[in-house]
């Protein structure tokens, strides 16, 4: 088994079986596709479990997070290479046939992504940055922060299995930012990503109880844990650095704005106090300015902040 395709569930009743066509239309088959429902409390598993086909392995658990759900599916797997998929997103035809093409031309990479579109709603689409005309080998996972929309994405990444063993699987009870934890992991392993141009995924931005809409603090504890050591350590350049920092300074802000919105207000400035990193004195005005004004004024700005990014 080449691929074992992984899809963590809950409550997406609305979207899976497109999810799931996506994958069963797939050009490149040598494939299993693994549905692992997170204790779903609407119609999600029963709906998953309509479509037929031998490539489908159906797994029930109790809700224990995202990040277990998708350790249960990387544990169950067959495959060489897993490649992930929210219950939400879609394949492109030829999204697997993309990724094998590139795990044979660059055997030395553990990560491979394509880019993607970012379905907003309304009609309105962006993209993931286009960083090369033809398939190509990124040296460093570190420099893919510079771009607005993350490279190695969730559902246009596919990794070697042995390389999520070997970084520890995903971290349990962590409510967001898992994928970017692990991926950070798997990177100070080997930062070597194997890159496509070729669109071939569509990731649903505006999906209904998705993690942005759902989670009220955005904390990605872990991930920043990961962050302050890899920037405390001797093997990365100063370029590479300065880009972990760049992405730290971006989820800390994230992180404050959001405990700000669900009224823990002396959290957020506590946070502010702790925030240790070098370059990021221009945040900080803004957001303690930002603790004291009424929450209808800082909710029209994050309305509109997940409106155009």
């Amino acid at each position: 088994m080449f691929f074992s395709v992984v899809i963590p569930l809950y409550n997406k009743e609305h979207y899976i079986v497109n999810t799931i066509n996506s994958v069963l239309n797939q050009t490149y088959q040598d494939y299993e596709l693994i549905v692992i429902d997170d204790g779903s409390t609407d119609n999600s598993f029963a709906v998953a479990k309509t479509i037929q086909s031998n490539k489908i392995k159906l797994i029930q658990q109790v809700n224990q997070g995202v990040a277990v759900a998708r350790n249960t599916g990387v544990k169950n797997a067959n495959g060489e290479f897993i490649a992930f998929l929210d219950a939400d997103d879609c394949w492109y035809p030829n999204y697997l046939e993309e990724i094998s093409q590139l795990i044979r031309k660059f055997p030395e990479s553990d990560i491979f992504v394509t880019s993607y579109r970012i379905v907003m709603g309304n009609d309105t689409y962006h993209f993931s940055a286009h960083l090369s005309e033809e398939q190509t080998l990124l040296n460093s996972y570190w420099l893919t922060y510079k771009n607005a929309y993350d490279t190695v994405w969730t559902s246009a990444t596919a990794i070697r299995k042995s390389a999520i063993e070997n970084a520890g699987f995903f971290t349990p009870g962590e409510k967001i930012g898992q994928d970017l934890d692990l991926w950070a992991r798997v990177a100070r392993n080997n930062p070597v990503i194997a890159y496509s141009p070729e669109i071939c995924v569509d990731y649903n931005r505006g999906a209904e109880q998705n993690a942005r809409t759902r989670i009220k603090i955005a904390h990605p504890k872990a991930f920043l844990n990961v962050l302050t050591e890899e920037m405390n350590s001797d093997k990365w350049t100063q370029e590479e650095k300065k880009w972990m920092e760049n992405k730290y300074n971006k989820k800390m802000i994230v992180y404050v704005f959001t405990s700000i919105l669900s009224g823990e207000r002396k959290n957020a400035r506590s946070i502010l106090k702790s925030w240790k990193q070098e370059h990021n004195n221009k945040f900080i005005f803004p957001l303690f300015c930002a603790s004291f004004l009424p929450n209808f004024i800082n909710r029209f700005v994050y309305k509109i902040r997940m409106k155009v990014f």
